[in-house]
Order: structure tokens, then C-alpha cells, then sequence
């Protein structure tokens, strides 16, 4: 393991961070089949799914779902897109779905957003 670089340290931790915070990783697949060159991790919590694509330290983008039962919702209730940590930050910043001040309105994707339906395994 090499060491860390000082631009990378805040990207390398939100991602620590999530994994504790409960989010698991998964490949994505276009619809040929092929792995999408990416990050992606995912979170269920009780209404919502909570995700996040990463395509390198300063490109990333992150977004909650509404998700009653198993059906994700293809609008999402909140995004954001920036570096790593500050995408990773403001997810694990948002408040719990049945809390004041949870995204409740749903909003059009933005380009780039994964959106639920999308090849995965």
C-alpha cells in the first residue's frame, strides 16, 4: 500500500467514512455489459437509497432516492456533484429521511447521475 498524497488524503477518508456510514460498493455495467470505469457505493435506509459515483478525485456525484420497499424512485430528492470528499460530506450530512430538514421534493436527474434501473451487479 503506497502512502497517501496530501490531495488525496480528504477523498481517501470521506470514502472511509461512508464505509462506516453503512455504504457498500458495486459494479455498474452499461448495457452492453461492459464495467463502467467507476465508483459506485450505495446505501439503504428506511424510504430512501443514498449513492455515489465517483470518476476520479475531482469528479464525483452524489444523490438520494426515495425508495418505497424494494422500488427506487428515478427522481431523485437531492444531488450534488464536486470533488470526492465534499460530495461524500454533504450526503453523510443530510438528515435521516424521516427527520426535519430531509430532501422531500423530487428533482430532475442531473447528466451523469446514475439512475436507478441501470445495469448492476
Amino acid at each position: 500500500m503506497h502512502p497517501h498524497s496530501d490531495e488525496e488524503r480528504p477523498h481517501i477518508e470521506a470514502l472511509r467514512r461512508s464505509v462506516t456510514a453503512g455504504f457498500t460498493f458495486r459494479h455498474l455495467y452499461d448495457s452492453s455489459g461492459a464495467v463502467v470505469d467507476a465508483l459506485y457505493a450505495q446505501r439503504w435506509r428506511a424510504g430512501v437509497m443514498d449513492t455515489f459515483l465517483v470518476h476520479g478525485m475531482h469528479e464525483a456525484i452524489a444523490a438520494r432516492y426515495p425508495a418505497p420497499g424494494a422500488q427506487i424512485e428515478p427522481e431523485p430528492l437531492w444531488h450534488r456533484s464536486g470533488t470526492v470528499a465534499e460530495v461524500i460530506d454533504a450526503l453523510l450530512e443530510l438528515p435521516d429521511n424521516d427527520r426535519p430538514g430531509a430532501p422531500r421534493r423530487r428533482l430532475r436527474a442531473p447528466d451523469g447521475l446514475w439512475v436507478p434501473g441501470r445495469a448492476m451487479r
